[in-house]
């Protein structure tokens, strides 16, 4: 079916359609960037502990963030095919069928995440001994790893409470449990990193404990939201008919690609490519906070344009959905720009938030203004993902970052890093590169049309 709005001259951006881009993509980004400001939080605090627990506790924070988000990550792509599945009901106007899509949704991410969860959970210790032999920072990762690891049952299921929501076109209601998630993590990282008003004064690990507690509070507010009369009656998500294990699998097959192709894309990250082990740690580190402020405020944008595309075909209205994907891009694409420029420029400041040492200043610098340079494809790369998976396509996705990360970014991360010697920035350089080929591999894939016709 053609749309109305396919019909008439295409113009660079319509104001109706930034609209409703921004609309979706506003309160998701703020959300996010509350989100994943708990772990700037725990870098900033860690900053102000005196040393060795300053270098090594941030030098230790992006290793186990890859742990964390190895498992609670991995999970958590239950939201893509909850988000996908729940913005085609309500594309047809089937709002009971979208509950059913929550409640299957929220089983299948809790029972993994808490068998994970229980399996992962003894490794963890093991796993810092391989990955270095410094003991304090196997002391400090690991009982912060541990705390984290904590809450990753809830993490995993507030995903699938966001994503009903985001499907629904409701990206605001996950912006308000966020908000009370991090005020929770800034009040109880205060008290239990550094023992004030008689709180026991836990270090490090005490970054790790708010963490946890903070994602148990968002989940709880997700379950509260859940319960309004208006919800429970017109989508009837905790009806016992409603659990299917068909839609179970459903779920699965649609999320499994996703977990598969995001998990790990920081592991280049990790390569060790001479140099102090702890300043370039710390470095990685401070340069991935940043960093995620540009990934999940691209996301936002994901997420928006994965709920239009899906409601979009969902209506029967393909060109609908393929106008809204190509807009948020244009979008993404401007805004990001201007955040790369100010990585570019000032990448000292930016690493000096969170440490002020002159030799982890030095070694970040040039690979943050290299990633801010890759602003604007990191905004087109992400979003054209999103749209893609938004229209049920994950498996193409799958396919394409597992060859580029196996391929492409550990690969030329080795070679540049280690084998050539140019250090961080040689490391960083694969990423660059890894989101130049995922960009224009993703706009050659949407422009080609055929996510247009899955059925879901």
């Amino acid at each position: 079916m053609q749309s109305e709005a396919a019909e008439t001259p295409r113009s660079f951006l319509t104001w109706p359609d930034v609209k409703r881009i921004l609309y979706l993509a506003v309160p998701a980004q703020l959300a996010l960037l509350t989100q994943t400001a708990i772990n700037i939080v725990d870098t900033w605090f860690i900053g102000l502990l005196d040393e060795p627990d300053r270098s090594d506790g941030q030098a230790m924070l992006s290793f186990s963030l890859a742990l964390l988000w190895a498992v609670g990550g991995f999970l958590s792509a239950i939201s893509v095919g909850t988000q996908a599945l729940v913005a085609r009901c309500e594309g047809r106007g089937d709002h009971q069928a979208g509950g059913a899509v929550l409640l299957n949704a929220l089983i299948v991410a809790g029972l993994s995440a808490a068998v994970l969860s229980v399996i992962c959970f003894p490794l963890v210790g093991a796993i810092f001994d391989a990955a270095s032999n410094d003991p304090d920072y196997i002391r400090i990762g690991t009982g912060y790893t541990h705390w984290r690891f904590v809450g990753i049952v809830s993490m995993v299921m507030t995903a699938a409470f966001k994503a009903f929501y985001d499907g629904r076109g409701m990206t605001y209601m996950h912006l308000l449990a966020a908000v009370v998630m991090n005020v929770v993590n800034v009040v109880l990282c205060w008290l239990l990193i550094f023992g004030n008003l008689g709180a026991p004064r836990m270090g490090v690990e005490g970054a790790g404990a708010a963490a946890a507690v903070s994602s148990w509070v968002g989940l709880f507010m997700m379950v509260a939201f859940s319960m309004r009369r208006g919800d429970r009656e017109r989508y009837t998500p905790y009806r016992r008919d409603a659990i299917s294990r068909a839609q179970m699998w459903q779920l699965i097959k649609l999320s499994v690609p996703s977990g598969v192709a995001t998990t790990g894309i920081f592991d280049a990250a990790h390569i060790k490519a001479g140099g102090s082990e702890s300043i370039y740690g710390a470095a990685t580190t401070i340069i991935i906070n940043v960093l995620s402020l540009t990934f999940f405020s691209c996301m936002a944008f994901g997420v928006a344009t994965a709920t239009l595309v899906s409601q979009s075909l969902g209506a029967n209205k393909p060109d609908d959905a393929e106008r809204y994907a190509w807009s948020s891009v244009k979008i993404g694409a401007m805004l990001f720009s201007v955040f790369g420029a100010l990585e570019i420029a000032f990448p000292h400041k930016w690493i000096g938030i969170f440490n002020h040492s002159p030799a982890v200043i030095e070694a970040g610098s040039p690979s943050m203004q290299l990633m801010g340079a890759c602003g604007p494809l990191i905004a087109a790369g992400m979003i054209l993902t999103q749209a893609l998976f938004g229209a049920g396509n994950p498996r193409f996705v799958m396919f394409v970052e597992v060859l580029l990360h196996f391929f492409v970014l550990l690969p030329v991360a080795y070679g540049m890093g280690v084998v050539l010697d140019f250090g961080l920035i040689g490391v960083w350089s694969s990423a660059a590169v890894y989101v130049l080929l995922l960009t224009l591999i993703m706009a050659l894939k949407f422009r080609q049309g055929d996510w247009k016709h899955i059925k879901l």
